[in-house]
């Protein structure tokens, strides 16, 4: 009986290239050897042949992890030694991640009630799973790490908002609360669910979020960190930021061709009102943020561009337009 279960679960799984498997299949341990770029090809190659919704589904049972199996001793030492200049940078970058983290799990449960089809609210019912362990993730290693005297999640997150521009502002507190609340109020609104779509998964996650984690894990990896526990989660979070993008590539792509004179000029309507939202989250308060580390703004901001370029393609629409 249990060798049948076994068969069955195997044949379900997807059929990957081994460089694929490798990614999808590796444990927290093992993730210490993988890089962000090879993380990213599941989006880019996924493109060419878009899994199902059910299929993500079932990558995100192979891919679960736990953020307390994680170990920041080695983390803690990198920090008291780090120098001033590194710790204002992680503590920038971090405070994005986190408030952000928490921002989007916050606004996700009226996607969930938008969903149009059983198998896209079973996927979207997991990525709320993700979101929240994300957040964890990022308590636990500015308690563990940083450390701090916030009690409880709500102080810290206090602790921790961003002092940054108006821009990351209007994108977390304005932008996706407000499409999010459009959905709440009608579920059958999916002019907002594709909005939403367009906002969450290509602009914050595709575009911002994994733009931040492919220039902070290679800074990691060159710096010759990745036994540690940050590089391990955040290498984690990545990988399921990569099956939330692929679920938001379909979702629009599908739309676009279903009415493309209804949903292209939506989508993109909603992307160049939020491009500047992009540019002014990505620009640091200081440069030497950036700079220190051997990267510029304009590197990161054509990375991010292009990253979201190659997405619009497999939707089907084009920005210039």
């Amino acid at each position: 009986m249990e060798a049948t279960t076994q068969m069955a679960v195997e044949q379900t799984l997807e059929h990957l290239e081994p460089d694929l498997e490798r990614v999808a299949r590796a444990n927290l341990k093992e993730l210490g050897d993988i890089r962000i770029d090879d993380v990213l090809a599941f989006i880019d190659r996924g493109i060419e042949n878009m899994p199902s919704y059910m299929d993500l589904y079932r990558r995100w049972e192979s891919q679960q992890w736990s953020v307390g199996e994680l170990d920041f001793t080695l983390d803690r030492q990198d920090w008291l030694r780090a120098k001033d200049i590194e710790k204002k940078s992680t503590l920038w970058s971090h405070r994005l991640f986190f408030n952000g983290e928490e921002r989007v799990t916050a606004t996700l449960a009226p996607f969930v009630w938008a969903a149009p089809t059983p198998e896209i609210e079973i996927f979207l019912s997991t990525q709320m799973v993700d979101e929240a362990r994300h957040t964890v993730f990022f308590d636990r290693w500015w308690r563990e790490v940083v450390g701090t005297d916030a009690k409880d999640l709500k102080e810290l997150l206090a602790e921790i908002r961003p002092d940054t521009n108006e821009g990351y502002n209007t994108l977390f507190y304005d932008r996706l609360p407000s499409t999010a609340q459009r959905m709440a109020s009608n579920p059958r609104d999916f002019d907002a669910f594709v909005e939403g779509v367009t906002i969450y998964h290509i602009i914050v996650e595709a575009t911002i979020a994994l733009t931040g984690q492919r220039f902070e894990l290679e800074s990691m990896r060159e710096a010759g960190t990745t036994d540690r526990g940050f590089y391990r989660g955040f290498t984690a979070v990545a990988r399921d930021e990569s099956r939330h993008v692929s679920f938001g590539i379909k979702v629009l792509q599908e739309a676009v061709r279903e009415d493309p004179e209804r949903f292209a000029p939506l989508i993109q309507r909603t992307l160049v009102e939020c491009l500047p939202l992009v540019a002014g989250t990505l620009e640091p308060p200081d440069p030497t943020y950036i700079t220190e580390f051997g990267h510029t703004e304009s590197e990161i901001l054509t990375f991010a561009l292009e990253s979201l370029n190659k997405r619009l393609r497999a939707i089907g629409i084009n920005l210039a337009a």
